[in-house]
């Protein structure tokens, strides 16, 4: 029996996906740990075969909360609704009051896309007396003022701002210092600087490999490989940048994290697969049907949806309510002389509008200088060639 128990708290600290079938019949389970005996309370509800939650007591240890990895790994365990253990989750986070789960409860509700309740617990880790917690409330306030600003027309100040919060705190955490490359990486990608990341992404790396706490180095590792998807579609290295987005589809339970993976790959195979890449766009904007996520619904069907569509030329039952792709739609479908009515209305031109103008009017110099645009102004390679392709078709016709 001592043997058997031993065995089955490792279980319950690596391995808990084998305990659904034993937690079934039983309620209490003594653990010996070291020469002594303590009691892991865990309840299960028979008749729907999930853990109650809104008690502490059912995740503690002589009335110590297990950490927050071994709790996400129990209630994934033993619940077959992976959405329903992710809300179970969040409402022990809520509830939690142990410092170290309030910490990495804020990384488990960002990446799961609870804002409103990362609000909470933001403000619940800014009460707490101690500076570590503290210093995580400031650098996920950061993050959740750069949510809420980039509905607005991007603004240099606005990076400009939170790099001056992040550069204030006094960081000394391996998790803090990871968090803040982090947002460096963001502020960066912001401002279309992809030539930047490399250096932020190499210290993430380095510092994931200190990170001792299990939960934050899993969803850690997630943001590094959208980090790295990123990073190397930029550069056109698209070999590499598929293979950390479909490690992130196959790792990560956020469906909404799902979303943005699935729209990166489609505009990813936009030179080399029509089939694969709308895949891509019918996944996305079938999980975001699904969860009701309204925002990417409209923006994979105004901008991801048609601007794939239109460059591939099958454009039927395609349409978008925004200007600009309306004008590249109506350039696929042959309409040059709408496409430059509708991009002449703008009173400015992105490097996209650029390369859809000066497709339709044939214009070298246009293309010229969206191709330099995107090269110098956002060093993105990926669709820098976009212009290039056209320019050597322009060139070769005259």
């Amino acid at each position: 029996m001592e043997r058997l128990s031993t065995i089955l708290l490792s279980m319950l600290q690596l391995y808990s996906e084998f305990m659904f079938v034993y937690f079934k019949f039983v309620e209490q389970i003594e653990l010996p740990v070291g020469k002594k005996k303590r009691m892991v309370v865990i309840k299960m509800d028979k008749q729907q075969g999930t853990m109650p939650h809104d008690n502490l007591d059912n995740f503690s240890i002589d009335g110590k909360e297990l950490p927050l990895y071994q709790v996400f790994q129990i209630i994934n365990a033993t619940t077959t609704n992976t959405q329903q253990a992710i809300h179970q989750i969040k409402d022990f986070c809520l509830s939690t009051t142990s410092e170290e789960n309030l910490r990495t409860s804020l990384e488990f509700l960002y990446s799961y896309g609870f804002l409103t309740e990362l609000d909470q617990q933001i403000e619940r880790n800014l009460q707490i007396e101690n500076p570590v917690n503290q210093r995580w409330a400031r650098l996920y306030q950061i993050i959740r003022d750069r949510r809420q600003e980039k509905a607005k027309p991007y603004d240099y100040t606005r990076t400009d701002n939170y790099l001056e919060r992040l550069e204030a705190l006094d960081i000394q955490d391996k998790e803090s210092e990871c968090l803040r490359d982090f947002l460096y990486v963001y502020a960066y990608f912001e401002r279309k600087q992809y030539s930047k990341l490399g250096k932020y992404a190499d210290r993430i790396l380095l510092t994931l490999h200190e990170l001792k706490d299990p939960m934050m180095k899993e969803l850690f590792s997630i943001r590094f490989d959208e980090v790295q998807v990123i990073y190397h579609w930029k550069r056109n290295e698209m070999i590499i940048a598929r293979k950390f987005g479909y490690r992130i589809l196959n790792t990560t339970k956020s469906l909404r994290k799902k979303i943005d993976i699935h729209n990166m790959m489609a505009l990813g195979f936009l030179y080399d697969s029509y089939e694969s890449a709308i895949y891509h766009v019918n996944e996305a904007l079938k999980i975001a049907r699904n969860i009701d996520f309204k925002p990417a619904i409209e923006g994979i069907k105004n901008y991801t949806l048609p601007f794939i569509s239109a460059y591939n030329g099958v454009t039927d039952g395609v349409s978008s309510a925004d200007q600009a792709e309306k004008a590249h739609l109506a350039l696929a479908k042959g309409d040059k002389k709408t496409c430059i009515q509708l991009l002449s209305e703008l009173k400015t031109l992105t490097p996209f509008q650029q390369y859809y103008l000066g497709k339709a009017r044939e214009d070298q110099s246009l293309l010229e200088e969206s191709y330099q645009r995107f090269m110098k102004e956002q060093s993105d390679y990926f669709f820098a060639m976009l212009p290039l392709k056209e320019l050597r078709k322009v060139r070769v016709k005259n």
